[in-house]
């Protein structure tokens, strides 16, 4: 049984297995090279597997799921290639998100950032894998949230379909507890209002991460 699955209504059945099923993606419910399982999705959801199917073919048609084993779907690996632009596309849009969500800031927003990095900071002691990854997502997203568009929030959902399912290789070389040394910084940029600051430790954040993944990937790998 899928751990963080909630029941599907009926309303909009089809977009809610798919929304669901990219929510469990980006919190690391699913590790790559792990199939996914029709019948396992369809019964922690509540719902018949054709939905399901469709959600994973839609999922398949915009390369965040391939063939992993015979003609099972599931999260592929990332080859070094991908994993750099992956990179490099984050660094700019997270980057403007995180400026554009400075200019809208509030009260309410750092006070919910405050309470994410505790819940980071408690996993990450505890040894929480899947509590981190689900929390980093929840904190970045919410810094993203803050800029007020959409769209932007749409294309870095995407793009952490793609990497959200490698993160949990982090804790091997204790790069969650370097992760949120960044994220007290940006939270703390962030209340006090510095751009420049919250950018670049953001910037730190994610190439920081992408190093640990290719020396974890392709350290034993002849080339690139």
């Amino acid at each position: 049984m899928l751990k963080n699955a909630k029941p599907i209504k009926k309303d909009k059945l089809h977009d809610q297995v798919y929304d669901q099923l990219c929510t469990l993606l980006r919190e690391g419910e699913f590790t790559p090279g792990q199939a996914v399982h029709v019948a396992r999705v369809a019964e922690a959801f509540g719902v018949s597997a054709m939905p399901v199917r469709e959600a994973l073919t839609r999922l398949q048609a915009i390369g965040v799921l391939a063939n992993v084993s015979g003609r099972s779907l599931g999260v592929p690996s990332l080859g070094y290639e991908e994993l750099t632009d992956l990179r490099d596309v984050r660094l700019e849009v997270e980057a403007l998100a995180v400026k554009w969500a400075i200019a809208n800031r509030d009260d309410e927003f750092i006070a919910d950032l405050e309470k994410l990095l505790k819940r980071l900071e408690t996993t990450e002691r505890s040894g929480d894998v899947q509590g981190y990854v689900k929390a980093n997502y929840k904190f970045h997203l919410r810094i993203y949230q803050q800029s007020n568009s959409p769209v932007l929030v749409d294309t870095i959902n995407t793009l952490w379909l793609r990497v959200s399912p490698h993160l949990y290789q982090l804790e091997r070389e204790n790069q969650y507890k370097v992760s949120n040394i960044h994220h007290r910084i940006i939270v703390r940029a962030i209340r006090d209002n510095d751009e420049a600051a919250a950018m670049h430790e953001l910037v730190l954040d994610i190439s920081d991460a992408y190093e640990v993944l290719v020396r974890t990937l392709f350290s034993n790998s002849p080339s690139r």
